[in-house]
């Protein structure tokens, strides 16, 4: 009977080390990145700075689609093709 009180002991003990661990991991993550601070200014420049290089990437891509679907590149392909 004691020994399944020591087992039982063990085995909560166990689990609120692990949870604890894992709460702390995910805390310092969050802090890693920034989230809750009281800065907000930050996380508004961060904001900025990934919509303007999204907005800078799109233009990329539509620059490419262009190059690719134009007759001539195309052609290109198959004059490389036949060399």
């Amino acid at each position: 009977m004691e020994n399944e009180y020591v087992l039982m002991v063990i085995m909560v003990t166990f689990i609120i080390g692990i949870s604890a661990t894992e709460m702390f991991k995910h805390y310092l993550k969050a802090r890693q990145l920034g989230v809750g601070a009281t800065d907000d200014s930050h996380l508004k420049d961060k904001v900025t700075q990934l919509s303007l290089q999204n907005q800078a990437l799109i233009e990329r891509v539509q620059v490419l689609e262009k190059i690719v679907t134009e007759p001539e590149y195309d052609l290109k392909q198959q004059i490389s093709a036949l060399k």
